[in-house]
């Protein structure tokens, strides 16, 4: 049981009502002059309803209000991203109820993104205009510049179980970037923006959109980002000393190493991202291609004492998206086909550089890619009744994340290589790596009805079949009711079930190294991590219940309740007495322990928030405000237990959001903040115990401001952490050097924008 004191609840109360009551107030002190609400009207070029109601697609794949969607959907307007100066997808994510983003907190993916405390980025898909821009295989992507949120109308974010529409790993959810097209009236013809910023971060992009006296439209963009990120061993001195790098000598957790292959003495660890996109349309036919790639250091979460900060260490992830879509209207009948094809790939010379590879480089490899074949029909004869079905077929073909190789994979030849430090005098060829290339296929089909028997109420079924060669057949179904009780009053109660398809790197991914006392006449290994082919889906069922509530027309709320099981998580056990699988041998050595991953875990999440929204005037301002509170509760089961008891890890049960953005003529700015409470680690309290440790909260303050000259050009200066709050944000495992990862302090951005018609 969890207790807590007199004067914490109280203090905690006030926090929350204080927080939620600001929008109530900015609305009370503007309700004096009727005549305000004429002003009002128009906020940021969208009236209040439209804003707070804006059409959506990606709940059910076809255009509605968003209060009749049957999910819980945010949208993120053109606009907003605009004033709020958001330069990648994470930071938008990181300001809306419900989502925690972890930056810093993974050696391979940077950053963790989950959704109500569902997994990481992986456990949700990320789309361009219906399309599935994120790994084709499901590899875990670092979420920063490399998605294109340059040139968005809009992003929908559907929380919650997505699979009777999208199939697997849309189980926390969908993201879906919504570009603007060329001709739309909110689109220029050219858009150029170069930001320069504290700590070498800089960030350009160009958008070229063009409708042809051919009915033909062309888009081209393209973003370049480089961040060389703040120097820790100035900020962290006591965590992050360089001396390790100076003399070359590591004092690690293991023991003392002194690597073979220089160091750099300075501390370097950028990020670099870019994208290039490209489409091309006429009347019902269009064709896009997408390339994006990001670079990460994996020095992540190390000490300079166990990893090493040099900008050759790093991760690059890329994954290059291309489709053709052709539509025809039959009769009552409107056909959707489309082709997608879609290659993910390690950059060869991606390396690990730590205690675990004794300091030398360790080379790492992957692919995957997907080919697609959708038809999607939508019937549209009855005036209450909209059916939608589709088919679709995908096959597959990946080369799982490889252990560290002695050095890059070559391109240009079958993909080989050595495993790390098996090179020696008796054996000069060193071991030879093992790649499992495998190929696998899916088929699916679904369908779903949204069903109207009158204006203000809607029933939507919907359910969807797949078949995967690899763990066989899951069957998704999901129901939703939305009720307008009156004009005011919408009610929503959703239940769905979703599954996320264990990926080639986590079925096949392995890890680990050897060691020879003879010069290379044996060898064998403390420590391996191998294969489990068998692994089945991670499935989950969610209930959710929404009541959205318009007081006036400048003032609305929304409260949501949710509840989600999920079975058949994903945990690391010993080979021996589980899967027997290696009888502690591999390739031929011996080794001490062996871990596999099996489907043993066992998660319950439950939770809700409330989030209210007003606009208002001050002087010649239009302003929103908002804010929100949100809770989030979560029990897992213990390693090898069925039942779930103890404390989920990695989540902040309270997070408190504020802000508000403001526009005035050729002036506007956006203040955003952050509260977020207690973090949950892994480590637990003691021992047999069910409660985890937990990790101080922190405050983030974000601001932007800008002011437009001539219409088309617009200067503008983002600051973030406007505190300079040195925090840290939870890890996902115990790790031996940090309880947290550190985040950055405070970083300022000057920009400048240029839009021509």
């Amino acid at each position: 049981m969890i207790y807590i004191y007199p004067h914490a609840l109280l203090k905690r109360v006030k926090l929350i009502v204080s927080i939620l009551l600001l929008p109530v107030a900015f609305a009370w002190s503007q309700s004096k002059n009727a005549n305000d609400t004429l002003k009002i009207d128009r906020l940021l070029d969208l009236s209040f309803e439209e804003l707070m109601n804006v059409m959506v697609i990606t709940p059910t794949q076809s255009s509605l209000r968003a209060n009749n969607a049957p999910a819980t959907v945010k949208v993120v307007t053109q606009e907003q991203l605009q004033l709020r100066g958001y330069h990648n997808l994470a930071e938008v994510l990181n300001d809306l109820v419900d989502i925690t983003v972890q930056d810093k907190t993974d050696p391979q993916h940077y950053n963790k993104v989950s959704i109500r405390g569902v997994g990481r980025q992986d456990f949700f898909i990320i789309m361009l205009d219906g399309l599935r821009i994120s790994s084709p295989t499901n590899e875990p992507l670092p979420i920063l510049e490399n998605f294109p949120i340059y040139f968005a109308k809009q992003i929908e974010i559907v929380y919650g179980p997505g699979s009777a529409l999208y199939g697997a790993d849309a189980m926390a959810g969908v993201v879906n970037i919504i570009t603007r097209k060329p001709g739309d009236a909110d689109s220029p013809g050219v858009a150029a923006s170069v930001t320069g910023g504290s700590n070498g971060y800089s960030n350009a992009s160009v958008v070229i959109q063009k409708k042809m006296e051919n009915d033909f439209k062309i888009s081209l963009a393209g973003l370049y980002s480089y961040d060389a990120q703040p120097d820790f061993s100035k900020i962290y001195q006591d965590q992050f000393s360089m001396t390790s790098h100076e003399t070359g000598v590591f004092n690690t957790a293991y023991g003392i190493m002194t690597p073979q292959q220089p160091v750099q003495s300075r501390f370097e660890s950028p990020v670099k991202a870019y994208n290039i996109y490209a489409s091309l349309e006429k009347n019902n036919f269009n064709m896009k291609v997408l390339r994006h790639y990001v670079a990460t250091p994996t020095s992540t979460t190390f000490t300079p004492n166990d990893g090493v900060y040099n900008k050759n260490v790093f991760y690059g992830q890329g994954v290059t998206t291309a489709s053709a879509n052709y539509t025809a209207d039959i009769g009552n009948v409107k056909s959707i086909s489309t082709l997608t094809g879609s290659f993910y790939s390690v950059n060869p010379k991606s390396n690990y550089r730590n205690l675990y590879g004794s300091m030398e480089h360790g080379y790492k490899y992957s692919t995957g890619s997907m080919m697609k074949i959708e038809e999607q029909l939508h019937y549209t004869k009855f005036k209450k009744v909209n059916l939608i079905g589709g088919i679709t077929y995908e096959l597959f073909q990946s080369v799982p994340k490889t252990p560290e190789l002695q050095s890059p994979v070559s391109r240009k030849t079958a993909a080989s290589g050595t495993l790390l430090n098996t090179v020696a005098e008796n054996n000069p060829s060193g071991i030879e790596a093992k790649f499992f290339p495998i190929t696998y296929s899916n088929i699916g089909i679904y369908a779903q009805s949204q069903y109207f028997p009158i204006e203000r109420l809607s029933f939507t079924t919907g359910i969807r079949f797949d078949h995967n060669t690899r763990f066989g057949s899951t069957i998704n179904p999901r129901v939703g009711s939305v009720f307008h009780f009156s004009k005011k009053t919408t009610l929503k109660a959703l239940y769905g079930t979703a599954y996320w398809a264990p990926s080639p790197m986590i079925s096949f991914e392995s890890y680990g190294s050897f060691y020879t006392l003879d010069n290379g006449t044996t060898y064998r290994s403390d420590h391996w991590h191998l294969p489990n082919p068998g692994l089945k889906p991670v499935t989950s069922q969610t209930f959710e219940f929404t009541i959205e509530q318009k007081f006036s027309k400048r003032f609305n709320a929304q409260l949501t309740a949710y509840h989600t099981n999920i079975d058949n998580l994903i945990e690391q056990v010993s080979d021996n007495e589980n899967t027997n699988l290696y009888n502690n041998k591999f390739l031929g050595w011996q080794v001490d322990f062996i871990e596999v991953p099996v489907n043993k875990r066992l998660q319950v999440n439950y939770g809700g928030s409330l989030s209210l929204n007003t606009t208002f005037t001050i002087s010649e301002f239009e302003c929103i405000a908002y804010s929100s509170v949100s809770y989030l509760e979560g029990k897992e089961s213990k390693p090898g237990s069925s039942e779930v008891s103890v404390e989920q890890a990695s989540i902040t049960p309270w997070q408190y959001r504020v802000g508000m953005d403001g526009k005035s003529k050729s002036f506007h700015f956006s203040a955003r903040l952050l509260h977020a409470g207690k973090q949950r680690m892994v480590r637990m309290e003691a021992a047999n115990d069910n409660r985890r440790q937990t990790l101080n909260g922190y405050t983030l303050v974000n601001m932007s401001m800008g002011y437009t000259f001539r219409k088309n050009i617009t200067t503008f200066i983002n600051v973030q952490n406007l505190l300079n709050e040195h925090y840290m944000v939870a890890l996902g495992w115990n790790s031996t050097d940090f309880d947290g990862a550190p985040q950055n302090p405070l970083r300022a951005m000057l920009g400048i924008k240029l839009a021509l018609r």
